[in-house]
């Protein structure tokens, strides 16, 4: 009795360093990867009203192609690839300088702070994958008619996996209630599940 008490007592300091560092692993990712205990709030500041129709989009963003429709750039991490996509963006979707986003001339703290630190905020990031696109000076395919990343006011993330003409998600379903409760459209309404928009009626 004597003996294995004596061997326990020999092997608990390695089973305490053992099992500390277990804990470590463990919590560690997800206690770091919180941006609200980084400091990272929530603002709602400055959104512009979400147009609906061409007449609206242009009120609200101007001519299709302009300068500050591709005036915010952020760098996006697509998770299953690591790679960083640099996203375009007009400039009344973000920018405003917060606790996580430094301050770029941007109008809003709708896209670069608000949507995207609620996707890291609850670990949503594994979710945004690889073929993130912003602002592109683009018709619709098959047409004559901008398409809205021509203003900067939409976001296509995950397209190699929510491909445009699939009706339904695979990846951007574990998020898009985050987009749409910060004005955004999403795609998946017209089988195009990689697509969010600040846009209506278009």
């Amino acid at each position: 009795m004597i003996e294995a008490v004596s061997v326990l007592l020999r092997r608990a300091p390695a089973l305490v360093v053992a099992v500390a560092f277990l804990v470590g692993v463990l919590a560690g990712p997800a206690m770091a990867g919180h941006w609200t205990q980084r400091g990272w709030r929530d603002h709602h500041k400055q959104y512009p009203p979400r147009p609906s129709g061409y007449s609206q989009i242009v009120q609200t963003f101007g001519q299709p192609c302009n300068d500050n429709a591709r005036k915010i750039a952020m760098q996006w991490r697509a998770a299953d690839n690591g790679v960083y996509y640099t996203v375009r963006f007009h400039r009344k979707l973000g920018g405003r300088k917060t606790e996580m986003v430094s301050d770029k001339g941007g109008a809003s703290t709708n896209l670069d702070n608000d949507v995207h630190g609620h996707i890291r905020d609850e670990h949503l990031g594994g979710h945004t994958l690889s073929g993130i696109w912003g602002y592109n000076c683009r018709l619709i395919a098959g047409t004559n008619t901008y398409s809205t990343h021509a203003w900067g006011i939409a976001v296509d993330v995950s397209s190699a996996y929510d491909v445009n003409g699939q009706c339904y998600s695979v990846e951007n379903k574990h998020h898009a209630d985050i987009w749409r409760s910060h004005g955004w459209k999403w795609g998946n309404a017209w089988c195009d599940p990689m697509h969010f928009q600040y846009a209506t009626d278009y």
